[in-house]
């Protein structure tokens, strides 16, 4: 019998307007940024499942032109996506269209299904994170609304995250109308996009973590994911990965990061992490309940030079625990630049993954941001010639060659290459000046 982890999340509210149909097989394939694109021949059955095409205009951009084939298709994501504080009115309304969809055309659009849900998942995920960022900023005060709306939206993520990945999913896919409300009004905290925020890379991840560093690791009872990159990752695998392992994982969030989060002061005296800088007081006390002599695995969405990898280990110790690193990509691109890059203190298990640079996050987000679906799909970065397993092997030359990774980190990287020749993810385009260096 399968449990799921409950240190996160209150057990989650019956769902009986729209349960997630269970979905066997891999994820639909995504491209770099995660998106895929919705066929014409499902499109077709939009009207006949009662969907607005206003609203579908709103969260799944058309596409035309050579890129796209002969006929219109829409892409998953769109302004609405990268913009979700301006999106919040249509909250309902989005999943209540996805109800119609399951009602009216089961098991008929599983790309109208998928593109639906990752839009209402992008919105429960960026409203937590902002109530996240809020709390911890400016704890809560009496009769403040914002805690039990955290709960909620949380709730509400991890719910549309488990069905993104063919889970059955038991909470609500649309927030309280309060919480609507109360975002709205709540200014900071709003992020663009997450680094990894790809729904194939995510189960492909999981599926190795399972398979090749949890089973064999019993010890390992808890996973810590930094945010804001990791909060996607860390909301699936509260499902995914209890199921996959028969027994459960207990799932926590900090917010940490040096790369995009350098005006938050993380470190104290003597190299410690202020833990309080970290997460509301709520979450603070059950992650430094479940760290005490326990094994925690956090995930990292990339790792660069390494900093939020140390500092959560730091975390993780200074709270009586231990801690085994892993990271999902790896800028292997830096060890090519400088020879004294090195990140085998800092990662466990770090990913042969090339990560996906910043500057091909904001070109590519940049086009859909401005709703130029004709340039996004033309653009070259998914043309990249070669596969991603190419690109690992590649990466595990490289590592090898630089002589600092323990035999151990080798046979982790060496057992990934292996599970990655059935990923379906594209190969990472490399940005020209890095190419260049």
């Amino acid at each position: 019998m399968t449990t799921t982890s409950t240190t996160l999340l209150p057990p989650p509210r019956a769902n009986t307007t729209h349960p997630a149909p269970p979905v066997s097989g891999s994820p639909v394939a995504c491209d770099l940024l995660g998106l895929l694109r919705i066929p014409a021949a499902e499109l077709h059955l939009t009207a006949n499942a009662g969907l607005d095409p206003a609203l579908l205009d709103t969260f799944l951009p058309a596409a035309r032109g050579p890129a796209a084939g002969a006929r219109t298709i829409r892409l998953s994501r769109g302004p609405a996506y990268y913009h979700p504080r301006t999106a919040l009115p249509s909250w309902a309304a989005l999943g209540e269209a996805l109800g119609r969809l399951d009602h009216r055309a089961p098991g008929q659009a599983p790309a109208l299904r998928h593109a639906l849900l990752d839009n209402l998942h992008n919105l429960a995920a960026a409203g937590a994170y902002t109530l996240w960022h809020g709390l911890t900023d400016r704890p809560s005060l009496t009769d403040d609304p914002r805690p039990a709306a955290l709960e909620r939206l949380l709730e509400t993520a991890t719910s549309t995250a488990a069905a993104l990945h063919g889970h059955r999913a038991a909470g609500p896919f649309t927030p309280h109308p309060d919480d609507v409300a109360l975002l709205h009004a709540h200014e900071a905290g709003w992020r663009t996009f997450r680094e990894l925020d790809n729904p194939a890379k995510i189960g492909n991840e999981l599926r190795f973590l399972a398979e090749h560093v949890l089973a064999p690791r019993p010890d390992i009872t808890a996973v810590l994911a930094p945010l804001y990159g990791s909060l996607s990752l860390a909301l699936a695998a509260r499902t995914v990965l209890p199921a996959l392992l028969g027994r459960p994982i207990d799932v926590h969030l900090v917010r940490l990061g040096f790369h995009d989060q350098g005006n938050v002061a993380y470190l104290g005296a003597g190299g410690t992490v202020r833990h309080r800088a970290t997460a509301p007081r709520t979450y603070r006390d059950r992650l430094t309940a479940a760290a005490r002599d326990t094994t925690l695995l956090v995930i990292d969405d990339n790792v660069g030079y390494g900093d939020t990898l140390r500092a959560s280990r730091q975390l993780v110790e200074q709270l009586g625990g231990r801690a085994v690193t892993r990271s999902v990509e790896s800028a292997w691109t830096l060890y090519h630049r400088s020879g004294r890059h090195d990140i085998a203190d800092a990662a466990d298990l770090p990913s042969l993954r090339p990560n996906l640079h910043h500057s091909l996050q904001t070109r590519l987000t940049g086009y859909l941001l401005r709703g130029d679906t004709s340039a996004y799909l033309s653009d070259g970065a998914h043309r990249t010639a070669g596969t991603l397993h190419r690109q690992m092997a590649a990466s595990f030359d490289l590592a090898v060659s630089t002589g600092t990774w323990t035999t151990a980190q080798l046979a982790a990287m060496r057992a990934e290459l292996a599970h990655a020749a059935s990923w379906n993810e594209p190969p990472v385009p490399r940005p020209a000046a890095l190419a260049a260096a």
